[in-house]
């Protein structure tokens, strides 16, 4: 599935690149299909996926790219890229506090039995990691609301 959106993305770059080679950019500069050098299956294209996203326009039979939409699409795939960046550190953060926190369960039992002094140590370092850990989650997490909470924002 990623290389498919890989390479859809790609196509989609490359018909971007064809039009602007040939200055179709706008609804006075419009041109046919012939004229752009484009298939056939191109207006089948225009009819399902490719036409909903509304990056090419059809007017009377030509075509023209839509600048403003394409930025559009563009940064709206940043702030999902973004968004996806922020959930997988969240995730990553969480199995480092479940691991600091087996560790300091693990280290606690020991000194139970075993009183020795580097065992006090190194649990007061993986407590502190525990508390670094915990420190990013948060921040990580108040990173993620308050970019969600803009995004509704701009959707009201």
């Amino acid at each position: 599935m990623l290389m498919e959106r890989a390479e859809s993305r790609r196509r989609l770059l490359e018909l971007v690149e064809k039009f602007r080679e040939k200055g179709a950019t706008s609804p006075d500069k419009a041109m046919t299909l012939e004229e752009l050098g484009l298939p056939s299956w191109f207006r089948r294209l225009m009819r399902g996926r490719l036409g909903k996203l509304g990056v090419f326009v059809e007017k009377e039979g030509k075509y023209y790219l839509s600048e403003e939409r394409l930025r559009q699409l563009e940064k709206r795939r940043g702030e999902m890229l973004e968004a996806r960046s922020a959930r997988r550190n969240l995730f990553m953060l969480r199995i480092a506090r479940v691991t600091v926190g087996i560790l300091l369960v693990s280290l606690l039992l020991v000194n139970i039995y075993i009183r020795d002094p580097n065992v006090r140590t190194v649990y007061s370092i993986l407590l502190v990691a525990l508390l670094a850990v915990s420190i990013l989650q948060i921040y990580y997490l108040t990173k993620a609301r308050r970019g969600f909470e803009a995004q509704l924002k701009k959707e009201a």
